[in-house]
């Protein structure tokens, strides 16, 4: 009987020795959990468009362009160019090489004077002359896409608009 006295003391303890600590809960009052580190801010994604995205930008403001200056609402014409011009920078800014393509360069190269020579012809609110210059950017464009290896991509005047919800007339 001792000796099993013995060996109920003996467990019980072992087992408060190696039993987790327990404790005083009251039923009342909440326990708090404990503490975890601040889970990490997630960052929102930062995108940027690949070079085709900025391309069909530019495509729909070249058309808004001739569309404007056919129309000869200048004011737009205008506004349209400062947003192709916008397009471009950033295409320099963040593609300034694609596939070992130096299109940040090649803007500088084939366009930026062109693009000088149609503001022109739009202050001076000339069609003959904004048409001249309009296809001499779309040449340059073309000139850009047969360099990079890209002839396949040939660019126009538009021959209608694609834009049903824009009235192109000047106010």
């Amino acid at each position: 009987m001792m000796r099993r006295r013995f060996g109920v003391v003996l467990l019980l303890l072992m087992a408060a020795t190696f039993a987790p600590p327990v404790q005083a809960q009251s039923s009342n009052v909440p326990q708090a959990l404990p503490q975890a580190s601040p889970p990490a801010q997630e960052l929102p994604k930062s995108y940027i468009p690949g070079l085709g995205e900025f391309m069909g930008r530019i495509q729909v403001d070249h058309a808004k362009i001739w569309l404007a200056g056919e129309a000869r609402n200048w004011d737009l014409a205008a506004y349209q160019l400062g947003e192709l011009k916008e397009v471009l920078s950033d295409v320099q800014d963040l593609v300034p090489r694609y596939q070992n393509v130096p299109v940040g360069d090649m803007i500088d190269a084939i366009i930026t004077g062109t693009i000088t020579e149609l503001e022109g012809a739009i202050a001076k609110r000339d069609f003959n002359s904004f048409s001249v210059s309009f296809d001499k950017l779309t040449a340059a464009c073309n000139s850009c896409h047969q360099a990079a290896n890209r002839g396949y991509i040939a660019i126009r005047r538009p021959a209608q608009s694609t834009f049903s919800n824009q009235d192109f007339s000047p106010r």
